[in-house]
């Protein structure tokens, strides 16, 4: 999505009546998993990802990725069903061979990306199904498309579970055509105080792209701390456990829910 669409989307949200209810506060992030609550009709939230740095070594060389300016758009538009414009704005990569300490850094933007979820279980869960189409803005025909199922369960002690399933209709890496991959995240999150919530989750996902078939296994560590009632500040941690993740993964962001 280019930046003057998302500055419209926002001058529409800001000229709409003030019709949003008040519910608990909804952020996707932080974590590798998708939560099954959906917004308020009215309501909106921003969500940031400021900077995200991956790291990962091998014989063959290191692998050092940042990305800076995650770009997600949620707003309510019925009881139980929301709309989602997101970008990933910058990506910057700097690979070092392992054998001749050659340097190559690149840099892009990444994919824009257009969502739906819709509570099948009621507006806040605790079933839900997204479905979303995500491209890149300078290869249009490079698209994806996938479904995901978030759910969550209350569990004794405070804790909850949270399980989302996904199947994607890959584009293919030679931009000849696309591929399934499928995955899933399981994680177990509990409220440390109030406004300060711990989360732990196994995630894995499998990718068969003829180029070549790659596993992204992680485990992921998070912290989410709602500084105010419309505001919440995040940090994750991920450690890889397949040789298709990084070695180690790191982000902070926030969510700001300003409608």
């Amino acid at each position: 999505m280019r930046k003057g669409a998302w500055l419209a989307v926002v001058l529409a949200l800001c000229a709409m009546p003030a019709l949003a209810q008040e519910r608990d506060f909804c952020a996707n992030r932080p974590g590798l998993g998708t939560p099954p609550c959906t917004l308020a009709p009215g309501s909106a939230i921003v969500e940031i990802g400021v900077a995200e740095w991956d790291h990962a070594a091998s014989a063959s060389g290191i692998d050092d990725s940042e990305t800076f300016g995650d770009m997600l758009l949620r707003v309510g538009v019925s009881q139980s069903a929301e709309v989602q414009f997101g970008l990933t704005s910058f990506t910057l990569d700097r690979k070092r061979d392992g054998a001749t300490r050659a340097v190559t850094r690149t840099s892009d933007i990444g994919d824009a990306l257009l969502a739906v979820r819709r509570g099948i279980a009621g507006p806040n869960g605790p079933v839900a199904i997204e479905a979303f189409v995500s491209t890149r803005p300078d290869h249009a025909s490079r698209w994806s498309a996938g479904v995901l199922l978030p759910a969550s369960a209350n569990l004794p002690g405070d804790f909850q579970l949270a399980l989302t399933p996904e199947v994607d209709l890959a584009a293919d890496a030679d931009r000849r055509g696309r591929h399934v991959a499928y995955g899933a995240v399981i994680g177990l999150s509990r409220n440390l105080a109030r406004n300060l919530s711990l989360a732990g989750e196994l995630g894995a996902f499998e990718d068969a792209d003829p180029a070549g078939h790659s596993r992204d296994a992680r485990l992921a560590g998070s912290l989410a701390w709602q500084v105010a009632s419309r505001l919440q500040v995040d940090f994750e941690a991920d450690a890889g456990l397949s040789a298709g993740a990084p070695d180690t993964a790191l982000m902070i962001g926030f969510a700001d829910r300003f409608r």
